[in-house]
């Protein structure tokens, strides 16, 4: 498993954004393949949180993919690769996102499959009680039913990415306690 300064020196990897979750870094364009976005456990969150962090990215999209309708019109970006204190994905690139819908001054017309995602994930809530469904209930509300700059419309595969789910450092470590073996 790499660590963060390794992949640093091998993808030579740029400053891309300070995140409360940790720094954001862009590698460089290697032509044929995709450019990743890491994020370095070095904020709010060590690196003991890495694997809590992956594992409410993976149980966020499993809640999605209960139901159909939704795991058809939305889609949570994975990571390509977890080191010891960095989580490496895909880096998109788009102009709109949910946050174009509401807040430019000429929004374009949201896409139709905008509003049944919206119902599909209303209808949805409530229907378990367990509490780690509770809560990724209300860390996916922020990145599908919020104006956010994360999630986008993909025309060619006619669903949304959300880039980067939207979860607080405090949530991340909440997430953490109520994954931990014997919190059923």
């Amino acid at each position: 498993m790499r660590d963060f300064a390794t992949l640093h020196r091998e993808l030579k990897l740029k400053p891309f954004l300070e995140s409360p979750l940790g720094a954001l870094y862009l590698s460089r364009e290697v032509p044929g393949t995709s450019r990743l976005i890491v994020r370095h456990f070095d904020g709010s969150l060590p690196s003991t949180m890495v694997g809590p962090f992956v594992a409410l990215l993976r149980s966020a999209q499993q809640w999605l993919e209960r139901n159909p309708e939704l795991e058809r019109l939305v889609s949570i970006e994975q990571p390509v690769e977890v080191g010891s204190d960095f989580v490496a994905r895909k880096h998109h690139l788009y102009g709109v996102n949910l946050a174009s819908y509401t807040e430019w001054d000429d929004p374009p017309a949201p896409p139709p499959q905008l509003a049944r995602m919206q119902k599909a994930f209303r209808g949805s809530l409530g229907k378990s009680t367990d509490p780690r469904d509770t809560f990724l209930e209300k860390v996916l509300a922020r990145s599908l039913m919020e104006a956010t700059a994360k999630t986008y419309f993909d025309d060619d595969e006619e669903r949304f990415i959300v880039v980067d789910l939207k979860p607080t450092a405090d949530e991340v470590k909440r997430w953490a306690a109520l994954s931990a073996p014997g919190t059923r």
